[in-house]
């Protein structure tokens, strides 16, 4: 079950003036969020198998997918610059598609389950 109160807790409170919140949400638990460029944001928070939680933020747009550009400014500004975000590329038995143009991110909220991949201090 997704956890409102969490994402409340994380979700931006303040948010530069071409982004809207859509109220009610597309989704069940989560909250959305529209820009004047285009961009669609979704994102809920919920305690996963794997006994953490982690926050989803999906970003469409209608007529293509979004560039890298706005897959950074999304991921900066609703999960973090301080926190880490992975993108999963599923194997295929295991994808969902409900919109073309829809990237989605992950970021685990109770800590950092990925190894530094750093070699010498770089990527």
């Amino acid at each position: 079950m997704n956890d409102l109160a969490l994402l409340r807790e994380i979700a931006p409170r303040v948010l530069p003036p071409d982004w809207e919140e859509i109220l009610p949400c597309p989704t069940i638990g989560g909250m959305a969020w529209r820009c004047t460029n285009g961009l669609l944001v979704i994102a809920s928070a919920k305690l996963e198998s794997d006994g953490r939680s982690w926050l989803h933020v999906s970003m469409s747009r209608a007529n293509r997918l979004p560039y890298w550009k706005d897959l950074q400014y999304v991921k900066d500004l609703f999960v973090g610059r301080d926190r880490k975000a992975v993108q999963v590329f599923p194997p295929a038995a295991e994808h969902v598609n409900i919109h073309p143009y829809c990237l989605h991110l992950w970021s685990c909220l109770d800590e950092d389950p990925l190894p530094d991949f750093r070699t010498d201090g770089e990527v």
